[in-house]
């Protein structure tokens, strides 16, 4: 009898050992939740990750250049990021590597105060270049400087000729929450904000979505792919079995959204935003959906956009090809499997 429960905890003992050797934990590094990284929230509400063996632990650093310095020095091996500020890295000798698309538009909309909507006699039906001339004055808050929200608050001066230095006063103010709270107290003017914090502006009556690229209504960001899974070279070699993985969650993860989009809205209401009411979610949840990225491959044609965008900001050409930026080998492979293209 005795040798039989010795026999048994043996056997438990080596069960456990074997499914914890067969998963993986991983960090991924964020700059907080947000709905243009969807697939990725959808994968980790939908449970897709561990599915393929991955434990992951999200951590919050609260900045590009933060989620950056997580994966180049190790600390994570990949980060949820605008493929914008990850060029700009590789420009200046960072080693990154895109290597699943997550969503392909930029939501970062300019949300005013209704007070000043009304003063400077803006409306949503204005064309994009009357709309950017009339910001002239206004203190805008953005994260930081170089941020994405810098970069699009910026693109949309300068590709009118104007100067946003000499136009707008921009404000820093580090993140959305900041930003909302200095719009409710009226601070500032107004603010670019992305979903949710521009639709819980709305809901408390202090800001007012002035212009979306979402709606297709800036010509200069139509097509530009906005944010990416982003690791390093050295991990590609190093773990290409976590990559692989985390590819093939991230693109069940977009079957999930095609096939269930019902499921798909409540799993990231109740897991990923679950201090948002599910009714406002509701209402804005599937403006975002058909933005997010439907394949992992990143094309050669999604890369020349952003670039022709991103010179819009910076003539100066840039030298990091597609071929340096963006790997491929996984997203193909998982859009062969599980695809079916």
């Amino acid at each position: 009898m005795r040798n039989k429960l010795l026999a048994v905890v043996v056997f438990c003992v080596a069960l456990a050992a074997s499914a914890q050797a067969q998963t993986q934990k991983i960090i991924i590094t964020t700059p907080g939740a947000a709905l243009h990284f969807f697939p990725a929230h959808v994968a980790a509400a939908a449970g897709l990750f561990a599915a393929e063996g991955l434990d992951v632990e999200w951590v919050d650093v609260g900045a590009g250049s933060k989620q950056v310095a997580s994966v180049i020095g190790g600390s994570a091996i990949m980060t949820v990021l605008g493929m914008q500020p990850a060029i700009t890295a590789a420009e200046h000798g960072a080693d990154l590597v895109a290597f699943a698309a997550l969503f392909n538009k930029y939501p970062i909309q300019v949300v005013l105060h209704p007070l000043v909507m009304q003063r400077i006699g803006m409306t949503r039906g204005m064309p994009i270049d009357e709309k950017v001339k009339r910001l002239a004055g206004l203190r805008i808050g953005i994260t930081g400087v170089t941020s994405s929200t810098d970069s699009v608050l910026r693109s949309l001066l300068l590709a009118r000729g104007l100067d946003p230095d000499k136009e707008l006063r921009i404000q820093p103010l580090g993140t959305p929450t900041a930003m909302l709270a200095a719009l409710s107290k009226k601070a500032i003017d107004g603010a670019m904000l992305s979903a949710p914090q521009a639709q819980i502006a709305e809901a408390g009556g202090y800001g007012q979505t002035a212009i979306d690229p979402l709606t297709g209504e800036v010509p200069d960001l139509n097509g530009v792919p906005y944010t990416a899974m982003i690791t390093t070279r050295d991990a590609l070699k190093r773990q290409p079995d976590v990559i692989m993985k985390a590819t093939n969650a991230l693109t069940k993860a977009m079957v999930l959204e095609q096939k269930e989009p019902e499921r798909v809205q409540q799993l990231l209401q109740s897991k990923i935003f679950p201090d948002i009411d599910a009714k406002l979610f509701a209402s804005f949840e599937p403006t975002y959906r058909p933005a997010a990225a439907q394949t992992p491959v990143i094309t050669p044609d999604d890369y020349a956009r952003l670039l022709k965008w991103m010179n819009i900001l910076d003539p100066k050409p840039i030298t990091v090809s597609y071929e340096q930026m963006i790997d491929t080998q996984f997203a193909k492979r998982a859009a062969a499997e599980i695809l079916g293209r």
